[in-house]
């Protein structure tokens, strides 16, 4: 089965790795697993993702291996939904271009805006996205994560911006991320059919795997979620870290 691994708070915390992830990770390939990375965080492209993980675990990771919220987001858009009024980092504006979209600072201009993670986010850019979704523009928003991990503990999420905008706006977000249909579908032009996917998040990563007939879920308990009380009933298995999950995915597999 193909192996489904979110990244902050489970192979990493902020430039952080993990504990024992380079060693399981290398159990998974030298057993032949497939592995893509699904994230939610929308601040780097797919090489950047890769690259990012490469360094910090040693082990090679190629672009096409990283599915990320933007991604997923842009697969929302069509040649109506431009220019696109980015709330976002490099990875939203990359996926945008790849999208063969243009991106505009004019919120009159915009026909949708993208909300993604934003780490230098103004309250000037905010009034014009909230300008440009007043004025009919397309909504969509990456994920709706209201925190993320990093090695000092909990920052605010993509979906921090989200809720204000909404606040501000009355709208409703498009949200393309986990554990929603627009991530899960591309996952699955990948080719990906029964998967195991390992998480820290009971609302995005378990929630997906409950979402699919063929996926299973394990979360760790190295990111946002930390005490196991009361979740056996949620994911489908819980264990303490990525190395754990691995070791849980060989053994599984290696009986049926």
């Amino acid at each position: 089965m193909t192996v489904l691994c979110d990244l902050d708070g489970v192979i990493y915390r902020g430039q952080m790795v993990l504990p024992g992830v380079p060693e399981a990770l290398a159990r998974l390939e030298e057993a032949g697993r497939r592995v893509f990375y699904i994230t939610n965080n929308s601040s780097r492209s797919p090489e950047q993702g890769a690259a990012k993980i490469t360094a910090l675990t040693g082990r090679m990771v190629h672009g096409d291996q990283v599915l990320g919220s933007s991604l997923a987001s842009v697969a929302l858009l069509g040649p109506d939904d431009g220019p696109v009024f980015v709330v976002g980092e490099d990875g939203v504006s990359d996926a945008v271009r790849r999208a063969g979209l243009e991106e505009t600072t004019d919120p009159a201009a915009a026909g949708s805006v993208l909300v993604g993670l934003t780490r230098s986010l103004s309250y000037d850019l905010l009034g014009a996205a909230m300008n440009a979704i007043r004025s009919g523009a397309r909504f969509i928003a990456t994920n709706d994560d209201a925190t993320f991990p990093t090695e000092d503990g909990l920052m605010p999420g993509a979906g921090s911006i989200v809720a204000a905008l909404r606040a501000a706006t009355g709208q409703e977000p498009e949200i393309a991320g986990k554990p929603h249909k627009p991530m899960r579908d591309l996952i699955r032009s990948r080719g990906v059919g029964g998967a195991w996917v390992i998480g820290d998040r009971l609302d995005t990563d378990i929630a997906l795997a409950a979402e699919e007939p063929d996926w299973r879920s394990i979360l760790v308990l190295t990111g946002v979620t930390s005490d196991d009380r009361g979740l056996s009933s949620h994911a489908d298995h819980v264990v303490a870290d990525f190395p754990a999950a691995v070791d849980l995915v060989l053994a599984t597999d290696q009986r049926s």
